[in-house]
């Protein structure tokens, strides 16, 4: 990988179609993290993932008038410490953000995201790390206030809370469309995945479709939920 800081443009190529002033000019770098941490950073996701969804099972409570501006809130709170972490992790390894900002992920989804382009250039190990550290800290602190909710607060609104928020990290963990859980994927694989669907390794093309098709089902329950709401 290759970055153009006149143009702030980056490229893609083989070692040997590089110029041989670039070549001579790069100073070799090896990576800070072995591969035994990247895959346990990835274990770890999994782990924190699976506690939420079985404390949370057991701590379902009903709904109260508080539940949806809790939630809205804790929900902020949440998206604002993942961005945090993507961009400290980022800066941890030597390499900036390249924007901050707020886009409708296919033009379906609202999202405020941070534009990491320099990730590229870090090993794949490390790209792990900054990819998963977003999800590591939203999980390990719904799993904190899911317990304190549950051993001194046990507010029904506050449970609605973290399960809004569970569910928006484990969409986010899953390796679909260009999630975090995507981009780990494609890391920990050592995976560079073309623009065209058909010149991607098989099992990656399963995953991008699977990937669109469950986002489609998604929207279409979600309308077809609403509509039949507004009609009752």
């Amino acid at each position: 990988m290759i970055f153009d800081r006149v143009k702030a443009e980056y490229y893609r190529a083989p070692v040997d179609a590089v110029p041989e002033a670039i070549r001579a000019a790069a100073r070799p770098r090896r990576s800070s993290i072995p591969p035994w941490a990247a895959w346990s950073t990835a274990g770890l996701v999994l782990v924190l993932l699976v506690l939420n969804a079985v404390l949370l099972r057991a701590s379902v409570q009903p709904l109260d008038a508080a539940s949806g501006v809790i939630s809205a809130g804790y929900l902020l709170v949440s998206i604002v410490l993942h961005e945090a972490a993507h961009v400290v992790a980022l800066l941890q390894f030597g390499r900036s953000i390249d924007r901050v900002g707020f886009k409708l992920n296919h033009r379906v989804f609202p999202a405020f995201y941070v534009r990491m382009n320099q990730s590229l250039l870090l090993s794949r190990g490390e790209q792990v790390v900054v990819h998963a550290s977003g999800a590591l800290v939203n999980l390990s602190l719904n799993l904190a206030v899911i317990l304190l909710n549950g051993v001194t607060i046990q507010s029904s609104a506050l449970s609605v809370a973290t399960s809004v928020v569970f569910i928006a990290i484990g969409w986010n963990v899953l390796p679909i469309l260009n999630s975090d859980g995507y981009r780990v994927l494609l890391a920990l694989t050592a995976t560079d995945a073309a623009r065209l669907l058909i010149a991607n390794p098989p099992w990656l093309i399963a995953v991008k479709v699977l990937g669109v098709a469950s986002t489609v089902l998604v929207v279409l329950r979600t309308a077809f939920d609403l509509t039949r709401s507004l009609l009752d």
